[in-house]
């Protein structure tokens, strides 16, 4: 393959008369447009201008051209050039009366501009390997993403210290945070870097077309589509723990103005850890077109998965003695492994969005959505399984004493299995509508509209595996006889089901005077929960199934933005309620908890940007108060093993850092890039916690935390990241790029059990404070330009993760008795792995 690469290199660079392209994209006040596509008529060549707003094509031959520039707001400018030689060709862009709009208001270019980061789809994609899309966000400040026990999809994000829970997450404007619980469940968007056009995030305040607000910001995947580039695209990829992938893709005008992109893609992993592997394929198809004044985009997408899991947390010494990629939540059966954590998952999602042209000033955007989601996951035993002198579940012991065990009481020839595997299962079906219309007079500009969904789910556990018995007993239904066999596939545990709606109202007002720019954000909304309990309660009894439970809130938000040019000043108020998740209003037997109320957060912010032909400079100072604090999470129980649901209600703390990004262009061919985020966030009460073990939600414990002037924990409150990134020419018909990304995190608390922080003298005591730690991670690529041939690129990627092989050092951890090492138990980095791709566009 390399002979074949240096043959086609050496080829091209001897008889090859090959020009670059170049040049800014810039608005008419002088402002660098960063996301602006460009593209050549009639071929499959094009790139998108980067943070500066530049943007470069290679491997142009001696001919003339017509070159177009477009951009999301923006008439289309188009330019005819005779290449002869390296061009430079710049474009200045004339804003429309009004926009065909991004599912966010991209505060890079707005009026009124947020704590506001765009990034585009290679900028990721080349620095993921095998991970998961929203480890492409790390490069942010004050954004953390935990692998956790390293499961594929089985990861949590965090902004500003807040949890996903807490933070918007959308997919092409399409809100995807489950309804009951805010959490959003990675597994089902596993195939989401294969599609992805680009990622917007807001930090804290901020405005999408979207009556309920988010607490530490909103993220937006941007899937491909709608593409005037035509391509057709095979990529392999394969890396560290037998990793492979491979992925097919293509886009075609099918019409004048129709285009159709598709994308299929299969993934095979063994997983870092012990018995983490992973089965997954990935399709996406998009259909997109213009039809005089109107436009709609139809989307599919799907990611079918079965991954194992790694849930259980140990302590350092466990891992010390273990090794990092210890698994305990397996064994062997009868020679064979086992999993005692699998999940299994998909979730189809369609959406229809259209936009209509009424005039030059005004539009409206109308966004219909529908998903089927279904999978679960196994759970851990009534009782903790015995473990073998190697720290893996020993099964066969399991299986021999239940396929002996004979308990008349019961049966007098079957076998009862006391400890059977259980597997949760989850279905929902979830359907929305998000309408808005945008108007602009003179210098006022209009956002309104009103958002709908629903959401049913299905949740319930069944028997999995006997293990050798024939049967068992314990379902808790009420409706059925205590002492009843129970088989494989039965209910147990729990069976209800759970329901959601929502409906709101939003505007949103900008005010253009001179250098200064106001806006004004209200938002309404209505969400209402209810609940069917069916073991609980017997069939005819009424309190089986809930009234619905209705929350109104609502926000305020408002900020002034003085443009000066290269740079401008902003600042932003806002104050709004949030509805508590549907764990806090409901507990598992259908009563109401006392004194819901919705959480309060008041957030100001503070910023100032700076750009240049060479320069980006953003600081950004924010403050959140957040009151009511409720939320819900699952802890596990170091000494047995077991977890936990906990609900927490009525908790204060208080969020406030710094950010600051910084870009250096010092040629066409060489850019750092740095950011720091520092945090303090801080409990400023003490907390009334609910536990309940996970076998049996409805057995439940009050506690209080004592936690007041305690750190929040369980987010790195300082991080930062440098990478500079060169790229060179070897010859005129190919690119060779170097990206070294050094990473810190450091201050990072470890989250706590609130069944630890109850100390004799009520004197609350921090929790155990990560050790701070950094990582280099190293990128390489490899392009070969080939137009006018059947191929037309030729690329390859190469990238080393923790190149320095640091070892035995903590990302996540829970609190423990001690508040100390020895106490936590915690989750270990990984050591360095590595990732290639190669792929061929035609």
């Amino acid at each position: 393959m390399y002979y074949i690469l240096f043959v086609l290199l050496f080829t091209a660079s001897l008889f090859a008369q090959n020009y670059t392209l170049s040049g800014y994209v810039k608005t008419i006040d002088g402002k660098f447009l960063s996301g602006a596509n460009i593209f050549i008529e009639n071929t499959n060549l094009g790139s998108t201008t980067d943070s500066l707003g530049f943007y470069s094509i290679k491997n142009l031959k001696r001919q003339e051209i017509k070159v177009s520039a477009a951009f999301i707001g923006y008439e289309v400018s188009t330019k005819k050039i005779f290449i002869s030689q390296d061009t430079r060709l710049d474009f200045i862009l004339t804003e429309k009366a009004i926009l065909l709009s991004e599912s966010i208001v991209s505060a890079e270019i707005g009026k009124t501009p947020y704590a506001f980061s765009k990034l585009d789809n290679v900028s990721i994609t080349k620095k993921l390997g095998s991970q998961d899309v929203v480890y492409g966000l790390q490069s942010i400040p004050n954004i953390f993403v935990s692998p956790q026990g390293g499961g594929t999809g089985d990861l949590r994000l965090n902004i500003r210290g807040f949890s996903q829970t807490n933070i918007g997450i959308m997919i092409d404007g399409v809100p995807v945070n489950n309804p009951e619980n805010g959490e959003v469940y990675w597994t089902n968007w596993a195939g989401m870097s294969d599609i992805l056009s680009n990622v917007q995030v807001q930090r804290g305040l901020g405005f999408v077309p979207y009556s309920v607000s988010s607490v530490g910001g909103n993220v937006n995947f941007t899937t491909m589509g709608n593409s005037s580039k035509k391509f057709f695209k095979l990529k392999s990829e394969f890396g560290s723990d037998n990793f492979r992938k491979a992925t097919l893709s293509f886009s075609q005008m099918v019409s004048d103005n129709i285009s159709l992109t598709s994308l299929i893609s299969k993934k095979n992993w063994d997983g870092y850890a012990d018995k983490t592997q992973l089965d997954e394929i990935t399709y996406f198809f998009s259909l997109a077109g213009s039809f005089e004044n109107h436009f709609l985009k139809l989307n599919l997408f799907g990611s079918p998965q079965s991954h194992g899991q790694r849930l259980t947390m140990q302590s350092i010494n466990f891992w010390k003695t273990h090794g990092s990629r210890f698994n305990s939540d397996w064994g062997y059966l009868n020679g064979k492994p086992l999993n005692l954590r699998d999940n299994v998952f998909h979730k189809p999602t369609i959406s229809l969005t259209h936009q209509w042209k009424i005039s030059n000033d005004l539009i409206q955007n109308n966004i219909l959505y529908y998903s089927y989601g279904e999978g679960g996951g196994t759970v851990p035993p009534w009782v903790d399984y015995k473990h073998t002198s190697t720290g893996l579940i020993d099964f066969d012991s399991e299986y021999n004493f239940n396929s002996a065990n004979i308990d008349s009481t019961f049966s007098p020839t079957l076998h009862y299995t006391k400890n059977a595997l259980r597997f949760t299962v989850h279905k929902h079906y979830w359907s929305g509508f998000i309408s808005s219309l945008q108007y602009k007079i003179n210098d006022f500009f209009f956002t309104g509209g009103a958002d709908f969904k629903y959401y049913s789910a299905e949740n319930y556990r069944k028997i999995e595996n006997l293990l050798g018995g024939d049967y068992t007993i314990g379902s808790s239904d009420v409706n059925r006889n205590p002492n009843d066999l129970l088989f494989i596939g039965d209910k147990v545990d729990y069976n209800a089901d759970s329901f959601t709606r929502q409906f709101g109202l939003f505007l949103n007002s900008e005010y253009t005077y001179g250098l200064l720019t106001n806006y004004l954000n209200f938002s309404f909304s209505n969400t209402a929960y209810k609940r069917i309990d069916y073991f609980n309660y017997k069939n005819d009894d009424p309190k089986r199934e809930t009234d619905w439970k209705s929350i109104f809130s609502y926000t305020i938000k408002s900020g002034f933005n003085f443009d000066f040019g290269n740079s401008n000043i902003y600042f932003n108020i806002g104050y709004f309620t949030k509805p508590p998740l549907s764990q806090n209003v409901f507990d598992y037997n259908n009563h109401l908890y006392q004194n819901i109320i919705n959480e309060k957060i008041f957030d100001t912010e503070l910023g100032y940007n700076f750009v240049s032909a060479s320069t980006i400079i953003k600081l950004n100072l924010f403050r959140t108060s957040w009151k009511d604090k409720a939320f819900s999470k699952t802890i596990q129980d170091q000494n047995t093993g077991q977890f936990f649901f906990i609900n927490i209600s009525g908790g204060e703390a208080l969020h406030q850092g710094i950010e600051f990004e910084a870009r250096q262009n010092f040629s066409d061919n060489l850019y750092i890039n740095s950011s720091v985020g520092i945090s303090i966030n801080k409990w400023t009460n003490n907390i009334n916690s609910i536990v309940s073990p996970e076998s049996d939600p409805t057995q439940q414990v009050h506690v209080q935390s004592f936690i007041k002037d305690t750190f929040v924990g369980g987010f790195p409150m300082m991080n930062a990241m440098a990478e500079a990134n060169y790229k060179f020419n070897p010859s005129t018909n190919s690119e060779f790029i170097i990206n070294p990304v050094l990473s810190f995190y450091g201050n990072h608390y470890s989250q706590f059990n609130p069944n630890f922080r109850n100390p004799a003298n009520n004197i609350p005591v921090n929790s155990w404070k990560i050790p701070d730690y950094f990582l280099v991670n190293m990128h390489t690529g490899f392009k070969i330009f080939l137009n006018g041939s059947l191929v037309k690129e030729l690329e390859i990627n190469f990238s080393i993760f923790n190149m320095l092989n640091k070892k035995d050092y903590v990302i996540d951890a829970y609190d423990g008795q001690t508040h100390d090492s020895k106490s936590a138990i915690v989750w270990m980095g990984r050591e360095r792995w590595w990732h290639v791709s190669s792929s061929i566009s035609f």
